[in-house]
This record gives structure tokens, sequence and C-alpha cells, in this order.
């Protein structure tokens, strides 16, 4: 789907553990203006639900999994994020929800804005539809 895609995370293997990176210019677009993670997400529960109006991110699951739904008003796409080898590069205007969180999953966020309180997100899905067509 045009506006996400699985990119690499280098990992490094050594005999005292591994390390992957992620910086601009090594698979990151963009410049790293904020970075979150979300854990502890109760059984059942679904995070996101919503499109971000100017952000682009990037999804890492440092720990554990869950799977991350994708729509850009046209079509739906469904990721498994079980690995920190791979991320998931979300454009702005993309629905996303992420849900079926295994109980170890720790899902960090790369992003290329600040977040900007109260008119960053569509959080109702026909509202973002409109906005889509607008």
């Amino acid at each position: 789907m045009e506006g996400c895609k699985i990119v690499d995370i280098l990992g490094v293997t050594e005999p005292d553990g591994t390390l992957y990176v992620t910086e601009v210019g090594n698979k990151v677009p963009f410049d790293i203006k904020r970075v979150f993670w979300v854990k502890d997400v109760a059984e059942g529960a679904t995070r996101g639900d919503h499109a971000t109006k100017k952000t682009k991110l990037i999804l890492i699951p440092v720990a554990g999994s869950c799977e991350v739904v994708v729509d850009n008003g046209k079509e739906q796409e469904v990721f498994l994020m079980d690995s920190p080898k791979k991320g998931l590069y979300i454009d702005e205007m993309i629905w996303r929800q992420m849900r079926k969180f295994s109980k170890d999953c720790v899902m960090m966020a790369l992003c290329d804005r600040p977040f900007e309180p109260g008119n960053e997100t569509y959080d109702d899905y026909e509202e973002y539809k409109k906005a889509l067509n607008e």
C-alpha cells in the first residue's frame, strides 16, 4: 500500500549481545524529532485508532509483537510486527490501529515532528475519510 512500507533495521550481533541501529540516512527518511513507546497494553485493547495530519513515523517492535492495520481510505493492509529487525514506515494521513499485543510488547515510534496537542490527529474515521476527499 502506498504510504506504508517495511524498513530493515540494522542489527549487529556480537558475542555480548545484539545492537539495533536506526539513524537518519540509515532507513529513516526524515530527521527524528520525537520518540515514544507503548507497553503494558491491556489484553484485547487497541492503540492508535487515528491518522496523523502531518506526522510521518516508523514503528519498531522493541520486544514482543502486535499487528498494525493501516488504511488509506481505499484499502487496508495488516502487518505482523514481531522483530526489532523490521520497522513499519507510516506516512501522514494513513489511518492506523495496533492490536493483538503480546504481553511483553514494547512498540517504539520514531517521528518527524514534535507532538501538537489538539491539532495532531483525526480520531474519527468518518472525519478522516472526509478530509481525504477535500
